[in-house]
């Protein structure tokens, strides 16, 4: 019993490895795959288009997808395209919330303690500045899009940053890009059917949002360096 409880987080570690890896491997084998399509996406929700259960079924669909490290980028564009621009802000909003914080759990339980008993001594300065200023840098990674955002989620949940900043970091930094992809595709949806000034209107929105959302990085990086600069001015 000594023995397999030295082991347990081990077991633990490469019962995470597998699940995500299973996950993986389940979309490219199985008919899962054509749901996270395009087409098998929107051809889904346009039936249940209808149903009062969409809604709840598309927000499960996002929180399972988001806990299993699966990409959420199609659903949320779907969100917008189905729902329109509030309620597909509102739904994908819920889905990537409350999915981002069962990966974060997920890995917290399952490789946390794995990845100390690996990483020994060389992780106490990562799980100190994480504690201290875990919400800050995450809420900076959160708002530049090229993160990606399963990475961070269990990147966090592997660290000892804390849950409740890490949920509130994640809740702020993630709604401009959602906002922003929601607006997206609200607009394709409506360019496409509606062959109106308004729509077009809509649609060049879109994509300076778009644009202003892939300057983010650049932002960040601007003030990232005004703000060293300005520490090292009032330490000298």
């Amino acid at each position: 019993m000594a023995d397999l409880s030295r082991f347990r987080p081990y077991l633990k570690l490469a019962g995470l490895a597998v699940i995500l890896a299973g996950a993986a491997v389940a979309i490219r084998i199985t008919p899962l795959g054509e749901v996270f399509s395009g087409p098998g996406l929107s051809d889904l929700l346009d039936r249940l288009r209808g149903s009062t259960s969409a809604p709840v079924i598309f927000v499960l669909l996002y929180i399972g997808a988001t806990a299993l490290a699966l990409p959420g980028s199609i659903l949320t564009i779907a969100g917008g395209a189905v729902f329109g621009f509030w309620g597909g802000a509102l739904l994908n909003s819920i889905g990537a919330n409350l999915g981002a914080s069962a990966a974060f759990l997920l890995a917290r339980s399952l490789g946390r303690e794995g990845v100390e008993r690996i990483g020994g001594k060389r992780l106490a300065g990562l799980n100190r500045a994480t504690q201290e200023r875990g919400f800050v840098g995450l809420f900076v990674l959160r708002l530049v899009p090229l993160v990606p955002f399963n990475a961070l989620n269990f990147g966090a949940g592997l660290t000892a940053m804390r849950w409740r900043d890490y949920a509130l970091a994640t809740v702020i930094g993630i709604l401009p890009g959602t906002l922003v992809y929601t607006f997206f595709a609200d607009a394709l949806v409506r360019g496409s059917a509606e062959a109106s000034r308004d729509a077009y209107v809509r649609l060049w929105i879109a994509a300076g949002l778009l644009l202003l959302l892939s300057a983010i990085p650049l932002i960040v990086r601007k003030l990232g360096f005004t703000a060293t600069s300005n520490d090292q001015a009032e330490a000298s």
